[in-house]
């Protein structure tokens, strides 16, 4: 069974958005479900702010990016979810 940690280490290119923006949030969320279990799990707006941060990006800039979190979220939340994501993360 594969884990955010198997998933996370390819960038998703060519993503049903087919938009840069939505694959790196995807792939942001990937690396925050990597370091916060190793599990698929639907992960909170607040929760993915608050890492971010920790991750020294800056919150305003952060809250910008609660629209592609929220279009992208339905496929990070399993490997077959992130599978229809994207073809670089099957």
């Amino acid at each position: 069974m594969k884990r955010p940690s198997d998933i996370s280490r390819e960038h998703p290119w060519n993503s049903v958005f087919e938009n840069w923006e939505h694959e790196q949030i995807a792939s942001n969320i990937m690396k925050i479900l990597k370091r916060t279990g190793d599990t698929f799990r639907e992960l909170s707006f607040g929760e993915y702010k608050d890492e971010r941060v920790k991750d020294g990006a800056d919150a305003e800039a952060v809250n910008r990016e609660q629209g592609y979190f929220e279009r992208v979220l339905k496929y990070t939340v399993s490997a077959d979810a992130a599978a229809r994501f994207s073809p670089s993360w099957r």
